[in-house]
């Protein structure tokens, strides 16, 4: 072979890789798009849409570098790809509107906040029922998703309503790809939903890992500290506030399960009420809620990494909150899934009690109506279990056994 017959074997070895790849590329499209999701490209594309440079505390890129990082390796689809990257800018674009209101308002940041009702617990354990049955109390108010997304809003309100009109868009596309979701967890950008979506701006927060399959991520995320992410959520709950004074907020997210101690820290006036359900049935839930949502936007969710990820994850956030218990009791009601189903009536007025507000008549008769209009499967059955996630509910209750209600 002379030396020449060699450099055009080379050639053609590297030509056949370029067509494999490209090939590769034409099956999926999306990967086309891999080099966009980096943080010197889209924290740019934040400062271009509000005009703005100053992120603040730079706590936050260790999150954002580390998600990137992990996005790189979930095989994302389009719509992952789109979703992923969106919920990303969204939270660098508000990192720049509250930094830059701190700066021209600072003395709106040491307001006083109206003691917030905040639901919590395992998801799946009944959370969205008791937070949106109490968001039918006309003196209390549960910020909307589209709300939650912007909780500073941009400077103009046409720039608003594009976000919350492509928030909805993506809403569709995210239904038409996940069969069953509405019954799993029924979305709206008007409908009330949990505040983990105002804290993506900290990139400490569970709400990553349900929009994609970010393993390493999650395992970072359940061992990074907490409380630069709370000194953020005090600002936000005061411009929620804001948005209809005199209205005390009711929030939910189950993220706040593990960050007790951070959350009493900044918010010492909250009240938390933590729902509680048998171990098995809510992890298994969220599992298949999980998997049902990568399934949309990765080509190879794995059922089994995800039950593994989520156990792991459950397991440290609820040692977290019983150790955190033992301090913070005199704030905490804590709810079984059982009585919420039975009597949801009951719960409520165990929860105005403790709250210190009056139960009257007509909230009665409006709680009722609520109710009555949504039935439990309503919108289907969402079918689950253990064994699809390589799990049993034995093995998930002993894992979780330390959690349980406080007696």
């Amino acid at each position: 072979m002379t030396p020449d017959s060699g450099a055009e074997t080379k050639q053609g070895r590297q030509a056949e890789r370029r067509r494999k790849q490209f090939k590769k590329r034409l099956r999926r499209p999306w990967l086309i798009f891999r080099h966009r999701m980096r943080r010197y490209l889209l924290e740019p594309a934040a400062t271009r849409a509000t005009g703005l440079r100053d992120f603040g505390d730079d706590y936050y890129a260790t999150g954002l570098d580390t998600l990137l990082d992990s996005l790189r390796d979930a095989e994302l689809t389009f719509l992952g790809r789109m979703i992923t990257q969106r919920a990303v800018v969204l939270g660098l674009k508000q990192r720049l509107l509250i930094t830059e209101m701190r700066k021209r308002r600072p003395e709106f940041f040491t307001g006083t906040i109206t003691p917030p009702i905040i639901v919590t617990g395992l998801p799946r354990t009944g959370t969205t029922l008791l937070h949106r049955l109490l968001a039918e109390d006309p003196e209390l108010r549960a910020p909307t998703l589209g709300e939650l997304v912007s909780s500073a809003r941009p400077s103009t309100g046409l720039s608003y309503h594009f976000d919350r009109l492509r928030l909805g868009i993506e809403l569709y596309a995210l239904r038409r790809f996940t069969p069953n979701l509405d019954a799993m967890h029924l979305s709206g950008t008007d409908m009330p939903e949990e505040c983990i979506f105002a804290l993506n701006l900290s990139f400490r927060s569970m709400l990553f890992w349900t929009l994609a399959p970010c393993y390493s991520y999650m395992d970072w995320y359940s061992r990074a500290s907490r409380g630069q992410k709370y000194r953020d959520y005090r600002d936000i709950l005061l411009l929620l506030q804001s948005h209809s004074p005199g209205r005390r907020l009711v929030l939910k997210a189950p993220d706040h399960l593990g960050s007790l101690a951070e959350l009493f820290t900044v918010v010492p006036e909250a009240m938390l009420v933590v729902c509680h359900r048998p171990a098995a049935e809510a992890v298994t839930s969220f599992n298949s809620l999980t998997h049902a949502l990568h399934q949309a936007v990765s080509s190879a969710p794995d059922p089994l990494k995800i039950g593994d990820t989520n156990l792991r994850y459950f397991e440290g956030e609820t040692r977290r909150y019983v150790e955190a218990r033992k301090t913070w009791a005199h704030r905490i009601l804590e709810v079984d899934y059982a009585e919420l189903a039975a009597d949801p009536l009951a719960v409520v007025r165990r929860i105005y009690g403790r709250a210190g507000l009056p139960f009257t008549p007509d909230l009665e008769r409006r709680f009722a109506a609520f109710m009555a209009a949504n039935p439990k499967n309503k919108l289907g059955r969402h079918s689950y279990d253990a064994s699809d996630f390589g799990q049993s509910e034995a093995m998930i209750a002993g894992r979780l056994a330390h959690y349980a209600i406080a007696r």
